[in-house]
């Protein structure tokens, strides 16, 4: 049932922002999956650190943040690294979401996603692998159906090396 809840999500937000690219959830590899998380676990602790130096050394220059883009009420999902982490080292740690990061409970996905040519990065691949670490926040008062928010982190290879690449919410 797990699983179902993270692929669905996970499609529905390559739907929601209209991605129009060919998308295939497929299991990370282990080789993938474990340096993935090992990099994740680099970002957590930064994050939990406030170490501006490590986010942006593990960081693309401009990442994508859905959530941002809603809170600000504008379009725009891409921002600087610089704008992201001064905006999440402010408002994560009151968040549940920022709660749930700190549990072990999140599902690692990779998207391959063909055609897709995103703005904050340079590839000639004809696929582009984006591995997700899903989270979900509950909330029990809210409206039956609709009780949680998943959020993914998401990050690519650059140059062999796995880069926070964005964030993204569905409710």
């Amino acid at each position: 049932m797990t699983k179902y809840i993270f692929i669905t999500a996970a499609l529905g937000v390559c739907l929601l922002s209209s991605c129009g690219q060919q998308m295939k959830m497929v299991k990370t590899s282990k080789t993938d999956s474990l340096a993935v998380e090992a990099v994740w676990r680099q970002y957590v602790k930064a994050l939990a650190t406030k170490n501006i130096r490590t986010l942006k050394k593990l960081s693309l220059s401009r990442v994508y943040c859905q959530p941002c883009a809603t809170q600000s009420n504008t379009a725009n999902e891409l921002v600087t690294a610089d704008a992201y982490i001064k905006s999440t080292l402010h408002i994560l740690p009151r968040t549940k979401l920022w709660e749930a990061v700190q549990t072990t409970k999140h599902f690692v996905v990779t998207e391959k996603i063909k055609n897709y040519k995103p703005q904050n990065i340079k590839t000639t691949d004809e696929v582009l692998n984006v591995y997700d670490i899903w989270y979900v926040t509950r909330q029990p008062d809210k409206i039956k159906g609709y009780e949680g928010v998943r959020y993914a982190f998401q990050f690519v290879k650059e140059q062999g090396q796995f880069k926070f690449f964005g964030l993204t919410s569905l409710r």
